[in-house]
């Protein structure tokens, strides 16, 4: 019997020929913008796309910690010190001052120096999973759906898909994977059935 080779990691083609299988379309060769419907469509799609599933969800590839320092001199409001965000920044998840806001691209707070922890603009296809990778491309099916084969019916069954299977699974396996063992839930409880109780 003929086994299938383990294929290299996927690239945005890949992604995006995956989309197109969903969609019944033929894969492409190329992203090209100034080629085919499809090519032209992914070219325009596929970056968007990426970015928001990327901001759906606190992925633990996509997690990155950096600590922001101001030359502003802290005023008399709450809110008197500006930190830009890194360029990288989609979606602010932690900051360690205990009051803050978030305006355009900047946190303002009274501190000085703060941590942040965000969600980054992960373009490397190399560190997304498998169920990312599913879920990024049927949310691309989604988003080529009408401009491609102008089907509401489609659209309307991606849209179930995404939202009811392949996000929640996706991020559910990425929360999983993201604990250590004495931070997971069932830890003690396996813990205990190790030692009897003790």
């Amino acid at each position: 019997m003929d086994t299938i080779p383990n294929t290299q990691t996927p690239s945005p083609l890949d992604i995006c020929n995956q989309a197109l299988c969903k969609l019944g379309e033929s894969p492409l060769a190329g992203i090209d913008p100034n080629g085919s419907l499809p090519s032209r469509m992914c070219y325009i799609h596929y970056h968007p796309v990426r970015r928001e599933v990327l901001c759906a969800n606190r992925w633990s590839f996509a997690t990155e910690q950096c600590t922001l320092t101001s030359a502003d001199s802290p005023g008399e409001g709450e809110h008197s010190v500006q930190h830009h965000l890194p360029a990288d920044c989609l979606r602010v998840l932690e900051v360690s001052a205990r009051q803050w806001t978030l305006r355009g691209r900047s946190v303002y707070c009274p501190n000085k120096s703060i941590r942040i922890l965000y969600v980054a603009d992960v373009e490397d296809t190399s560190l997304f999973d498998p169920l990312f990778i599913e879920a990024l491309a049927t949310r691309l099916a989604w988003k080529l759906c009408i401009p491609l084969i102008n089907s509401t019916t489609a659209r309307q069954a991606l849209a179930e898909e995404y939202h009811r299977i392949a996000l929640p699974q996706a991020a559910h396996f990425n929360g999983v994977q993201s604990r250590s063992n004495d931070s997971h839930p069932l830890y003690r409880l396996w813990r205990s059935s190790l030692t009897g109780g003790e």
